[in-house]
């Protein structure tokens, strides 16, 4: 390989933005298992509060330990942008998320939650001048196809739990544009660190403001929110914000079909529950939808013309 091509090879093949894209996939997974085990009695935003909090216990600890993160705390003034917009970002998309668990399912959710892809995509050409080849449209009819039939339902709280999902989506991919776009230069794990601060606190707030606090019933309830919380609120999203640094925007939500996969099992063999054939065809669809994206992913369209 020449010296020209080592150059710009991880550009092209940023392997270790990929690592922590799989580090990213099966956290989330995780906490997916764990957000389906939790009451589903217990207030939504009451849930997330439990949920961030618990990654704050945990962020603190990796303050205390890490010299590098001890040294970011003396930089938090620069960290204020992107406290803010993730905090509230995060907290109205998370609730969406629960509450779409608990209407179709974590295999269901974690397909249509794939949605963020083509936000992210969007996004990124509306506000970053990203353009749309050939190879990625075809990726967006075939995970749009995909869409349809997962999201199709004819129960009315299916459907609804289904734009919930979507919603979840929306609000999500759009932290990942925030993060691209404001804390470029930022230590990704101090920004994970922010974001479960700051959730923390918006929701506690509002939940003091609207008279909706609740307690969980069983100790156990503490226990899958606090690690369910650390595996996707924190681990996961400071490897998908590391990830970022790393590869485009649009490509980090792109391979994250991986994680649909880890639901999948951890629903089958946890909770033996199993999404019906055809949601899994359009399942399927919506992975194969996303891997053309990943695959044409920064090849020029005039390239693509030829």
């Amino acid at each position: 390989m020449s010296t020209e091509e080592t150059k710009h090879h991880p550009k092209k093949f940023p392997l270790a933005g990929y690592l922590f894209l799989i580090g990213t996939a099966l956290f989330t997974a995780i906490s997916y298992a764990f957000g389906r085990a939790v009451d589903r009695n217990l207030d939504p935003e009451s849930t997330m509060f439990f949920w961030f909090a618990g990654a704050l216990i945990f962020s603190f600890i990796t303050v205390g330990l890490l010299p590098d993160q001890r040294e970011e705390v003396k930089n938090l003034g620069k960290y204020w942008k992107i406290f803010l917009y993730t905090s509230v970002l995060t907290s109205i998309g998370a609730a969406l998320w629960i509450i779409s668990i608990r209407m179709i399912g974590i295999p269901l959710t974690s397909f249509l939650m794939k949605a963020q892809t083509l936000f992210a995509l969007m996004l990124g050409m509306i506000f970053l001048g990203e353009r749309l080849n050939k190879g990625e449209a075809v990726g967006v009819v075939i995970t749009i196809t995909g869409g349809i039939i997962v999201a199709y339902q004819s129960d009315i709280t299916l459907l609804i739990g289904t734009f919930t999902a979507l919603g979840a989506a929306f609000f999500y991919s759009f932290i990942s544009f925030v993060v691209k776009k404001v804390g470029q230069r930022l230590n990704m794990l101090m920004v994970a660190n922010m974001r479960a601060l700051g959730v923390t606190v918006f929701l506690l707030l509002y939940l003091f403001v609207t008279g909706t606090f609740e307690m969980p019933t069983r100790p156990i309830e503490y226990v899958y929110m606090v690690l369910g919380g650390t595996s996707g609120a924190l681990i996961a999203k400071a490897c998908q914000f590391q990830a970022i640094k790393l590869i485009d925007v649009s490509r980090t939500t792109a391979v994250l079909p991986l994680e649909s996969i880890f639901v999948i099992l951890f629903s089958y063999y946890i909770f033996d529950e199993i999404p019906s054939l055809i949601k899994l065809i359009g399942g399927a669809g919506i992975i194969i939808g996303v891997i053309f994206l990943v695959l044409f992913r920064g090849k020029k369209p005039e390239v693509l013309d030829k």
